[in-house]
């Protein structure tokens, strides 16, 4: 694998990381989940490499009562009880996280696809 090929990943993964948070954080702000400010500061990631310098994890963290805000329950209502509250979730993660993903995805396989026709080329020429 070329340098400039993992170099271009590596960074479109840490830019893809990056524009994670941005985008939580601004959900977070149109939801109005501002109690204390403390969610939308919590945001963080990290970028695990492998011993070639492949990012081969990424870990995204916040406060967990973030994802409890998200579904409606916490200060004493459970998940069973919420169809029966006056709480009301406040989709903040899951539906933006998982299209997000897909997008990361297809954008994984047009690199990995065209250094796979990289190597292939030379190793047929």
């Amino acid at each position: 694998m070329s340098n400039n090929v993992q170099q271009d990943r590596n960074h479109y993964l840490d830019a893809w990381a990056k524009t994670m948070i941005t985008i939580w954080q601004e959900k977070v702000i149109q939801q109005n989940i501002r109690d204390t400010g403390e969610l939308l500061e919590s945001f963080n990631n990290a970028l695990f490499y492998n011993s070639n310098g492949d990012v081969v994890k990424i870990i995204h963290t916040y406060m967990y009562y973030g994802r409890m805000v998200d579904m409606g329950v916490g200060k004493g209502v459970n998940l069973d009880e919420v169809k029966h509250s006056d709480r009301k979730p406040k989709k903040w993660y899951n539906k933006v996280y998982y299209r997000s993903i897909k997008v990361m995805s297809e954008k994984l396989a047009e690199l990995y696809g065209e250094e796979f026709q990289a190597i292939l080329f030379e190793t047929l020429s």
